[in-house]
């Protein structure tokens, strides 16, 4: 007989190689998670979105759980939503539900692919989500709500990567170099660079500069001008409040002052190319394709033709790096040069770009500092859904009588 699971008990963790966020009570699903945790304390136990140690990934959990959101081992009344990369094949599965019934007593889990519930988080159950993480950027696309594992593809380029490129960057300035060598008496270095990344108002993604010489920056704009943004047919729902058009980027001066440390540096243009590895692999020696030709595979890969449109229509960018200003832009700017273009629209030729993101609804999560909480708040929606009924989720019940191979026949 299984018990009563109440929404007050529900938690959710939303697995990460560099942050994993959790919380407890889903009752209210317009909230940012309650928990971040730092995966650097645990030895940075998930690389490429593989698991490498998994005593340390049992132990990140084992904290979250006992310690942060204060669950009793003894009598544990809280099922778990552990949200995981596509990556993860059956055998991941089986042993987690075994940590989680055998070591933590749960009631009950539900292990689901985060690229679905990214898209759930956005109101959409269709679309290609772009998670740009801080090792690698993945691309997945979602068919009325199955991931297309055939269209998933890694770019080994992420935010780490840019900050190793802006470092680059910033040493050629030689009056840079000279001032924070003067000042810190050390060279500049990877948490210089990453500070400038992170922080907001320093720089906007760069769209249309020349980034070699075989890339000319007419042909970009050409591109940019011939396919609608916008569409004034019956695809755009000026209504759905899901929908964001345009991104808004201000404008900033050439060069900019930054205080680091007590100190203030002078910052040059360079800052807002430092997202460009992950359009030109080459930049940073990694033989890869492009976050571009990656999109545009995965949704060729996608069958029949008629569905691809509408992929192109929801496109929602997730990880880490998605709040950099200015790369939803910069990635419309780069497929459109892949897409067809015609003044007699068929059935396989998207009629617009749209980037998707948390509705204005919840009043909490649509604010733009929330926006990487697309993943954690469609794993909090579907944790009020599945653990309503014992048919949904793997229970204590179901893994007392099948053991780990539970996940076999009772799973997403």
């Amino acid at each position: 007989m299984s018990i009563a699971l109440q929404e007050e008990n529900f938690v959710v963790i939303n697995v990460g190689s560099s942050t994993t966020t959790a919380g407890i009570g889903m009752h209210d699903t317009n909230k940012p998670p309650s928990v971040s945790v730092n995966m650097a304390d645990y030895n940075y136990p998930i690389k490429n979105n593989t698991i490498v140690n998994w005593k340390d990934l049992e132990e990140c959990w084992h904290h979250i759980l006992f310690k942060e959101l204060n669950i009793k081992k003894s009598r544990n009344e809280s099922p778990v939503l552990l949200t995981v990369p596509v990556q993860w094949t059956k055998l991941e599965h089986e042993r987690i539900t075994q940590i989680f019934f055998e070591n933590f007593n749960v009631p009950g889990i539900y292990i689901a692919p985060q690229p679905l519930l990214t898209l759930f988080g956005c109101g959409a159950v269709s679309g290609i989500v772009i998670d740009i993480g801080s090792e690698i950027t993945d691309v997945n696309v979602v068919v009325d709500s199955n991931v297309q594992s055939q269209s998933s593809f890694t770019v080994p380029i992420g935010g780490n990567h840019f900050d190793k490129y802006l470092l680059e960057l910033m040493n050629k300035d030689s009056k840079l170099v000279e001032q924070f060598t003067a000042i810190s008496d050390v060279e500049l270095d990877i948490e210089f660079a990453k500070f400038i990344r992170e922080s907001p108002g320093l720089y906007n993604v760069s769209i249309g500069h020349e980034l070699n010489e075989n890339k000319v920056i007419a042909e970009l704009s050409n591109a940019m001008e011939e396919l609608p943004i916008e569409s004034t047919e019956e695809l755009l729902d000026e209504d759905n409040p899901k929908k964001v058009d345009e991104e808004e980027v201000g404008d900033m001066p050439e060069n900019i002052e930054v205080e680091y440390k007590g100190h203030k540096f002078t910052i040059g243009s360079y800052r807002h190319q430092m997202s460009d590895p992950l359009f030109l692999p080459e930049l940073v020696n990694v033989n890869s394709l492009s976050l571009s030709e990656a999109m545009r595979l995965a949704i060729m890969n996608c069958e029949p033709p008629e569905i691809r449109p509408k992929i192109w229509e929801n496109i929602v960018i997730a990880g880490g790096c998605c709040r950099m200003p200015g790369i939803a832009k910069r990635i419309k700017s780069e497929v459109q040069l892949f897409l067809p273009q015609s003044d007699n629209a068929g059935d396989t030729q998207p009629r617009q770009l749209n980037f998707l993101r948390i509705p204005d609804y919840f009043t909490v999560l649509k604010e733009k500092q929330y926006q990487q909480y697309s993943t954690w708040l469609g794993a909090e929606i579907v944790a009020k859904l599945v653990f309503m009924d014992a048919k949904n989720y793997i229970s204590k019940v179901d893994y007392n009588e099948s053991g780990p191979s539970v996940v076999h026949t009772k799973t997403y």
